[in-house]
Formats: C-alpha cells, sequence, structure tokens
C-alpha cells in the first residue's frame, strides 16, 4: 500500500484490524487470565514461562534462555531479578562466551510445582472459553507467524 492509500485508513479501522493491536490486546487478557489464577503461588505468568524454561535446561545460559523465550537479554535479566530476590532462581559463574548460568533452586522448583497446578486449571478454563480444537488451530497459526520473524 503506498502513503497515500495508508493516509486515509481510519483510526478506527486501523484499531479494529492491525494485527499487533490485536495480538497484543489477545495477549494482554489472556496474560490478565492466566495471572489471576497464579497469584496464590506468588509468580506471574511471564515468570512462570521463565522458570519452566530454567527447569527445561536446567544450568542453561542467560543467551539459551533469551533465545527460548524470544525474549533479549536485558529484559531477561531484569525479570531474573525478582526470582532470584526471591530465592527462586540463582546465577551462576560465567560460563561459555561469559554467558552467566542459571538454577533453579530447591524453592523455585517447590513453587513451580505449585504454580503448574494453578496453570493447568487455567489452561483448562481457556481451552473451555475457546475450545480445544479451535485453539489447536490458533496455536498453529501463531507457531507460524512466529517462524516468520
Amino acid at each position: 500500500m503506498h502513503l497515500l492509500g495508508a493516509a486515509m485508513i481510519s483510526s478506527l479501522q486501523l484499531i479494529n484490524t492491525c494485527a499487533c493491536t490485536r495480538l497484543r490486546t489477545a495477549a494482554r487478557l489472556v496474560t490478565r487470565a492466566y495471572d489471576d489464577a497464579l497469584r496464590p503461588s506468588g509468580i506471574n505468568a511471564s515468570q512462570l514461562a521463565i522458570m519452566a524454561a530454567i527447569d527445561v535446561s536446567e544450568a542453561g545460559s542467560i543467551s539459551e534462555l533469551s533465545n527460548r523465550l524470544a525474549v533479549d537479554r536485558t529484559t531477561l535479566s531484569r525479570n531474573l531479578k525478582p526470582l532470584e530476590s526471591a530465592g527462586y532462581v540463582r546465577l551462576g559463574d560465567e560460563g561459555w562466551k561469559r554467558s552467566k548460568t542459571v538454577h533453579m533452586t530447591a524453592e523455585g522448583q517447590r513453587v513451580l510445582t505449585e504454580a503448574k497446578i494453578l496453570w493447568s486449571a487455567a489452561q483448562a478454563d481457556f481451552l473451555d472459553r475457546v475450545g480445544a480444537a479451535e485453539w489447536q488451530g490458533i496455536e498453529r497459526g501463531l507457531k507460524r507467524i512466529a517462524e516468520l520473524y
């Protein structure tokens, strides 16, 4: 679309059709629901994803973790600080290419186990609302979009 044509798009059209806006809005609403469900564990959905990724690749580097989560290292380091302060994770010595390793603590494992139970309930609620078959299609679409970028 040329710039002249783009100028003719109304703000309402943009809000109602922008892929980025629609994805971000849906992500915020779903995140809010998962955060509410996870609240008793003391962690939120973003922290749960980080802890699960650490659990999958125990003693992985911050670089590996940032790649797995598609988050830049600075943002990941900032998000690790509250988990480290709470005693759920600890940063290890610098390893290969001077990247620090990240380790789950025993307390972190306990919180992760509790949070996964709460996550299961949030996931079941989400699937009830959206429908399991519908979610499979959405999930395939989201994976495809992620592969494009």
